[in-house]
């Protein structure tokens, strides 16, 4: 799947629990976790393989999509 990041929340005094949400291309809204993910700022597009729990949707395995020159 792609999307763009519209939101990153930094959590500075527990860094594990930092997270984003990307707003999709199929017009879902999808959570992540930023752990491990250091280059990622909103409106970046990326690609994410999205899934479902028990609070909504989820977005795994995010990547930023390197810009075409």
């Amino acid at each position: 799947m792609l999307g763009i990041i519209e939101k990153i929340q930094i959590k500075k005094s527990r860094p594990n629990k930092s997270y984003g949400f990307i707003s999709a291309y199929d017009g879902e809204s999808y959570w992540f976790s930023l752990r491990g993910l250091d280059d990622l700022k909103v409106g970046d597009e990326v690609s994410f393989s999205g899934g479902c729990n028990e609070k909504g949707f989820v977005a795994r395995y995010v990547k930023k999509v390197a810009a075409e020159d």
